[in-house]
């Protein structure tokens, strides 16, 4: 048979090309920030606190519409561990990095494909295909079969279609990807590999497809859309064998089998990757900026060893049993590596992270997550009192807070020649300012013993700073050291809601809208019910009857 040998094969790259001009209906249009514009008198519900919008009957199940979500780069990396049966994740590099707002790279409405996307996902599609074919074992596991035995490669494209695919290939389509690789491919190893280069070229495996169950504009989904949405959701890949089976079994049917499956779910190790992927883009940790004039010292290995501090303590208190994940915010200790204490100020022995308990008095002293470098390091430019305050508020009460269009250049010239203290002083008195920076300055204010780095400068005299730090909204307002700022922001009401905001945007791949409140408030209060447990937050939000309901964009 005729074949080109360099790959990718022509034939597929037309029809690769060819499939996805004619899903021009999935030109993605970006969405607006949503969030309060301050103009210098902030509502009660300023940056749509959770929880806030009009009362709705709760009794009956909505869900906001939601378009067709390509696979993040994330989710394609551990997918394709799985069907490929890998001992690590395959590198993304050559993908495009996913597009992100407030944070989240999961965002459907603001994912597109790229040329750049097309040609590294053949390119991925190859190198799986031949690395496979080169194990002998692994191709053994992941084909099923002899590749020269009668009928293998009909029985590997409907195996290995159905993950791929997330549901069961028609007779037509099996039969139609079997003769075109037979057409092209020099050998058996050849087909199947020309057989892997189609199916993960394929939309139906780069989009997560929900049609529903029925013809209404919201519908149910089938029960293996709803394994699929559930894996994507618990595990960030695409489900398993097994779960498929115990789909098409009717396991997923009732709320209760929902619930045990989901349950099961979150004790595996696959809902500990996803979820870590998500404290990263939800307090903003995922890449460090390293220092423009480092310190004596300084190395980039440091900077990955504040990433995995955070990660540790988050990890730690999202999933040991029993732990209030909220004790995050107040914790008493931390891990540090040798090197990462000397940045600290702190004497570690031993190798690698050790735990680190501080004494009474120290400045990090039941601190818990505030005094992260990792959290608190400048990630860009920018005044980092305003910086901090608002940052603090975006990703613990979700509050919003952007400059109105214009207010800059019309303050440009009044700001002009004054000292940053006289700036800070100004804005949070003056009309049109001190509305939003009232709410975040005398919170960045508490942080300014800790440098662009995260590190801790004794020196420093918080009231020459003109202001009183203080947690406007809280208990108690006024706080003397950011270890009463964690008590208080613990205590806040908003927080429960608030994470379960974030954790819906995470798996859900949209901004919610008021149809999605019932859903976020019953997850938050089965959150604070069972102690703030991390695990329970995951399954009270499967646990919604929105989460079985798919809606057709407007």
């Amino acid at each position: 048979m005729p074949h080109d040998t360099d790959r990718p094969v022509p034939y597929l790259r037309r029809s690769f090309a060819a499939g996805m001009s004619a899903m021009g209906l999935l030109g993605l249009t970006a969405v607006a920030c949503t969030g309060r514009l301050g103009d210098g008198t902030p509502p009660d519900d300023v940056g749509g606190v959770p929880g806030e919008p009009a009362a709705q009957d709760c009794r009956v199940a909505r869900t906001s519409p939601s378009v067709l979500r390509r696979l993040s780069r994330l989710e394609l990396q551990l997918t394709l561990q799985d069907l490929f049966q890998l001992a690590e994740p395959p590198s993304v590099d050559n993908i495009p990095e996913d597009t992100g707002q407030n944070g989240f790279r999961t965002i459907a409405a603001l994912q597109n494909v790229s040329d750049q996307h097309l040609r590294a996902y053949l390119g991925m599609a190859e190198t799986l295909g031949q690395e496979l074919m080169a194990d002998e074992a692994r191709r053994a596991r992941v084909i099923g079969c002899e590749p020269g035995a009668a009928d293998c490669l009909a029985s590997f494209v409907s195996h290995f279609g159905k993950l791929a695919y997330r549901r069961p290939l028609i007779a037509e389509e099996v039969s139609d990807l079997v003769a075109r690789a037979n057409e092209v491919a020099q050998d058996e190893q050849d087909a199947l590999r020309f057989v892997i280069e189609a199916l993960l070229t394929s939309p139906s495996f780069l989009f997560r497809i929900e049609v529903g169950a029925g013809e209404e504009e919201t519908s149910p989904l089938s029960s293996l859309e709803l394994a699929s949405r559930l894996s994507f959701t618990l595990w960030g890949r695409t489900p398993s064998a097994q779960l498929l089976s115990r789909a098409e079994a009717g396991e997923l049917d009732s709320p209760e089998g929902l619930l045990e499956v989901a349950e099961e779910m979150v004790e595996d190790e696959r809902t500990q990757i996803f979820v870590s992927a998500f404290f990263k883009q939800w307090l903003g940790f995922e890449a460090l900026r390293a220092p423009t004039n480092p310190a004596e010292g300084f190395t980039p290995a440091l900077l990955d060893d504040m990433i995995a501090e955070s990660e540790r303590v988050l990890g730690e208190h999202a999933f040991t049993s029993g732990t209030d994940f909220l004790d995050a915010l107040t914790a008493n200790y931390t891990y540090l590596t040798p090197e990462l204490g000397k940045f600290y100020g702190l004497e570690v022995s031993g190798d690698g992270a050790t735990r680190v308990e501080f004494p009474s008095g120290h400045h990090r002293a039941n601190t818990g997550l505030l005094t992260h470098a990792s959290l608190i390091s400048a990630k860009s430019d920018g005044d980092l009192i305003s910086v901090r305050g608002k940052w603090l508020r975006a990703a613990f009460l979700c509050e919003h807070l952007e400059i109105p269009p214009g207010l800059l250049e019309q303050l440009e010239g009044e700001l002009s020649g004054l000292s940053y203290i006289d700036v800070i002083k100004k804005r949070n008195t003056q009309a049109g300012c001190a509305g939003c920076h009232a709410r975040i300055d005398p919170i960045g204010v508490g942080f300014a013993q800790y440098d662009k780095e995260g590190r801790y400068d004794e020196s420093v005299r918080i009231d020459e700073f003109g202001l009183e730090p203080r947690f406007e909204g809280a208990e108690n307002e006024s706080f003397d050291s950011l270890a009463d700022l964690a008590a208080e922001l613990r205590r806040s009401p908003q927080l429960a809601s608030c994470i379960a905001e974030k954790l819906f945007i995470y798996t859900q791949g949209r901004e919610p809208e008021d149809e999605d409140q019932c859903a976020i408030d019953a997850a938050a209060k089965g959150f604070s019910l069972d102690g703030n447990r991390f695990r329970s937050l995951l399954t009270n939000l499967v646990q919604s009857p929105a989460f079985r309901l798919r809606r057709a964009p407007e």
